[in-house]
């Protein structure tokens, strides 16, 4: 595994100084330089700790004076707090470590190991797991997305079926204004139907063919950069064709194509909004 260079903080709940130590020693001397490691002595000043500071993962001990370590997970997930928590075992105590497991716990470490094997696991398991929360809160940051996309995707389309009715009434619309308010919705379904990486001329081509729409191309390459750095949408070089093409993000397609995201909506939005073209 790569060693991740952005600084982590851990709290360290160990009841023995000398081996609270020890741990920051050798994770240091393994290269470790960006674990910012804080320790304390009891799982009581531990949660006095999480009251104040935020910490990307918890290490502690199992046996301590007072409140173990199992205690003090259950105590931790009582009060909705989630950071990813490391629980130390020693021989024999297997059963511990999968009740710690089944109670909230992410990982679990033998201190009975051979030191260098020891702090391999330890710094491996923490590295896993900043990497796991990243992608979890991404991934939550990704479905919010989603959620405000579905909620106005819902309103766009009943808005264009009112006013594909109201057209019936020989009511004036703004066709190309309309169409246009909504072009990130129009480019979303276009990239999902063709599946593969288009560019930023093809997307022109794609937009004139079906919708009508002539767009200026530095306006739809503003979009498309916004769009970009939303982590809806990837640019990449391709060298055999020359020039740089557009793409769904990877994590973001996945989430496009599951079932979080209204794909009916979005087909029924394209649907009405050629109909509405055509109907000029």
């Amino acid at each position: 595994m790569t060693k991740q260079s952005n600084e982590i903080r851990i709290l360290h709940v160990e009841d023995d100084a000398g081996d609270a130590k020890l741990t920051k020693l050798f994770l240091k001397k393994k290269g470790y330089d960006n674990f910012k490691i804080t320790p304390v002595l009891s799982a009581e000043q531990g949660l006095e700790m999480l009251g104040k500071e935020q910490f990307d993962v918890v290490i502690s001990d199992y046996v301590m004076p007072g409140m173990n370590g199992m205690e003090f997970l259950e105590v931790l997930r009582r009060k909705g707090n989630n950071t990813p928590f490391i629980i130390f075992t020693g021989r024999g105590e297997e059963a511990v470590a999968m009740e710690a497991i089944n109670k909230g716990a992410n990982r679990y470490v033998k201190k009975d190991e051979k030191p260098s094997v020891l702090f391999d696991t330890l710094a491996g398991y923490i590295q896993e797991l900043v990497e796991e929360k990243e992608r979890a809160e991404e991934n939550a940051r990704r479905l919010k997305q989603l959620e405000e996309m579905n909620k106005r995707l819902q309103g766009v389309s009943n808005s264009l079926a009112v006013e594909m009715e109201r057209r019936g009434k020989k009511t004036y619309i703004d066709t190309y204004s309309f169409l246009t308010e909504y072009l990130d919705f129009i480019i979303l379904g276009v990239l999902l139907d063709k599946n593969e990486p288009i560019s930023e001329s093809e997307i022109l081509e794609e937009l004139q063919r079906k919708f009508g729409l002539m767009i200026n191309p530095d306006s739809l390459g503003n979009l498309l950069n916004e769009l970009e750095e939303k982590g809806i949408l990837e640019r990449a070089f391709l060298k055999e064709r020359n020039s740089f093409v557009f793409k769904l993000e990877e994590g973001m397609e996945g989430l496009l194509r599951g079932p979080t995201f209204s794909r009916e909506m979005l087909t029924r939005f394209l649907s009405l909004t050629e109909g509405f073209k055509k109907n000029g």
